[in-house]
């Protein structure tokens, strides 16, 4: 298993725990596990960030962290992430959900 996908699992179990915390009502546990899903997330992200021929993994992986920044009320992080997404070749499918969050952004 690569680093990335490690780290990917590793972020996508603090934020099945966020999402568990949230349902509770415990909105300062979602906080904080949403926010170390974030950072394990962007750091497989950022992995693979010169890696075009990675696609779509690539730009999976910044759009999970881009709706984990959203969750924790970084919008500019969230921006950032988006267009690391962008820069490589991500499918359409991707580029439209990107779009999506980008525009949900906007309007914060």
């Amino acid at each position: 298993m690569s680093k990335s996908q490690q780290l990917h699992l590793e972020a996508m179990a603090k934020a099945e725990a966020a999402f568990l915390a949230k349902e509770k009502g415990d909105t300062a546990n979602y906080l904080k596990l949403t926010e170390a899903a974030l950072i394990k997330e962007k750091e497989a992200a950022w992995l693979l960030f010169l890696k075009i021929e990675a696609e779509p993994t690539r730009s999976v992986l910044f759009r999970s962290a881009a709706w984990l920044a959203f969750n924790c009320g970084k919008m500019r992080e969230a921006e950032q992430l988006i267009s690391a997404a962008l820069v490589g070749n991500p499918p359409m499918e991707i580029i439209e959900e990107l779009r999506s969050l980008y525009r949900t952004i906007s309007v914060k």
